[in-house]
């Protein structure tokens, strides 16, 4: 079902909301997205069964990470410029990031993201995540990037994703 999946999160994606109703889908949301709701129809019956799976939430929810996976693979390796492992690397690191911005940690602003320690009057860098690290040394940087990714990481092998073999980097 892992298709089925994708497919979900990419009507999500693209501002749809599909529900069940019986044995007919409820697809609403913008007309631009009319190719999608065609091949939500075009696999009525497994799009059904995925809304209504009976399985607890957790599964759900790592059934729908594992879909991602697979889906951002095969985007990463279209058009032939790289080969299967390199594409799942850079999926692994989408959803690193993914992950991050929706579970990650949250430092206080007063805190380093990096080290712990209070910024003080130090320069600090701002990050899109919204903590801050010290601009000087670098190593707080570094130190929140392996502790972020890390816990991604983490998270993602316990909802059953395997991380790709980083030793076969060219």
């Amino acid at each position: 079902m892992g298709a089925i999946t994708t497919l979900l999160r990419r009507a999500e994606d693209a501002g749809l909301r599909v529900e069940p109703m019986g044995d007919k889908l409820l697809v609403r949301g913008p007309r631009s997205a009319e190719a999608l709701v065609k091949l939500l129809a075009e696999h009525k019956a497994e799009v059904l069964a995925a809304l209504v799976s009976d399985q607890p939430a957790e599964m759900a929810e790592a059934r729908l990470w594992r879909g991602r996976l697979a889906g951002l693979a095969f985007a990463w390796s279209r058009g032939g410029d790289r080969d299967w492992d390199a594409a799942r690397r850079l999926a692994w690191g989408d959803l690193q990031n993914e992950w991050h911005r929706l579970y990650g940690q949250r430092w206080p602003t007063w805190q380093c993201a990096g080290c712990d320690a209070p910024i003080g009057g130090l320069e600090a860098l701002s990050l899109p995540d919204g903590n801050r690290v010290h601009l000087h040394p670098i190593d707080c940087l570094i130190r929140f990037g392996r502790r972020w990714r890390g816990a991604a990481d983490e998270a993602l092998v316990v909802l059953g994703l395997g991380p790709p073999d980083i030793g076969k980097q060219p």
